[in-house]
C-alpha cells in the first residue's frame, strides 16, 4: 500500500509538509509523528477526507482556520 498523494491540508487548503505523500512511502519520516494532533482539529476534517489527507502543522496544533485573504 502507498500512501495517496494529498499535499494539502483538508481544513485550510495550505501545503500539509506530508513526507510519505511527497516520497510516495509510508517509511518516510514525516513531522506528525513528532507531535500531540488536536483532536478538535481532527474533528473538523471533513468526513470523505478523514484518513485520506493530513493536515498541516499549523491546522494540526488546533489553530483556527485562516481568514480568507481579500
Amino acid at each position: 500500500m502507498k500512501p495517496l498523494p494529498n499535499h494539502t491540508c483538508p481544513l485550510c487548503g495550505q501545503p500539509n509538509g506530508c513526507a510519505p505523500a511527497q516520497a510516495g512511502d509510508f517509511a518516510a519520516e514525516c513531522w506528525c509523528t513528532r507531535v500531540v494532533i488536536s483532536q478538535e482539529a481532527l474533528d473538523r476534517v471533513p468526513e470523505p477526507l478523514r484518513g485520506k489527507a493530513c493536515l498541516c502543522p499549523r491546522c494540526a496544533g488546533g489553530a483556527p482556520p485562516a481568514a480568507p485573504a481579500g
